[in-house]
């Protein structure tokens, strides 16, 4: 099986603030973006990484890390768009097209666990659409206009949606291709495909699969990576 994954680092980051965008922000001592393509560069299965950055970012990338990132099985980096999908169609359309199964990350989750990553590949092989979540945990109150709480929602159905999300080469492009001149704005790549009456499938990842998006989950991703036993933790203080 051929995977490739569409790595996605082009957004402003105005949540974060400061002169450095989320993706290039120091983790243990190197980018948060080297700490995910190191999760998935691992992976037999994955073939090949597509790496959509900011146009302000690529030269400074090539300049200092192209040697790193082709040991890591980045293939391209690419220019995003203006929206988070128009970000993930360019990484899409650049995908190898001897690629069975296309996962699609953002660059700021640099904790998802590989034993997940090739879960869901497995499940997106075995059904065409998979993505990776975790059950809600809190209590989740459906509120009006004036903030008067109108129902408890019940959590048990809840699930919290993650990346990667995977999916045939082939269903991802056509469903891309059906809706790139939308001015409808997708949250998830997964939205899109349910919109296009595809089913989508759940596996099962956890909390620690953090997006990094305020200055507090630097903290907590710090703490996270300081508890883990695990190789990535070493690779990361070195």
């Amino acid at each position: 099986m051929k995977v490739s994954v569409v790595l996605v680092g082009a957004g402003l980051g105005l949540r974060m603030g400061g002169p450095v965008k989320k993706p290039f922000l120091l983790l243990h001592g190197k980018p948060i973006f080297l700490h995910t393509v190191e999760r998935f560069s691992g992976i037999d299965s994955v073939c090949e990484i597509v790496f959509v950055t900011g146009s302000t970012e690529i030269n400074s990338l090539r300049e200092q890390w192209q040697d790193i990132l082709n040991a890591n099985k980045v293939k391209k980096i690419i220019p995003g768009g203006k929206r988070r999908q128009d970000s993930v169609y360019q990484g899409i359309c650049n995908v190898d097209t001897d690629m069975e199964i296309v996962l699609i990350h953002d660059a700021v989750r640099p904790l998802v666990k590989p034993e997940h990553v090739e879960a869901v590949i497995n499940k997106a092989k075995e059904t065409g659409a998979a993505i990776l979540a975790a059950p809600m945990k809190a209590t989740v109150k459906e509120v009006d206009n004036n903030l008067l709480i109108q129902r408890t929602i019940p959590r048990r159905s809840l699930w919290m949606a993650q990346t990667p999300q995977g999916f045939e080469r082939k269903l991802i492009l056509k469903v891309f291709d059906q809706f790139k001149n939308t001015d409808t704005e997708f949250t998830d790549d997964a939205q899109m495909v349910e919109q296009a009456g595809c089913p989508v499938y759940v596996v099962q990842g956890t909390d620690e699969n953090i997006k990094i998006t305020t200055p507090e989950d630097v903290h907590l991703a710090e703490a996270l990576l300081s508890r883990s036993r695990g190789p990535y933790n070493k690779s990361a203080r070195e």
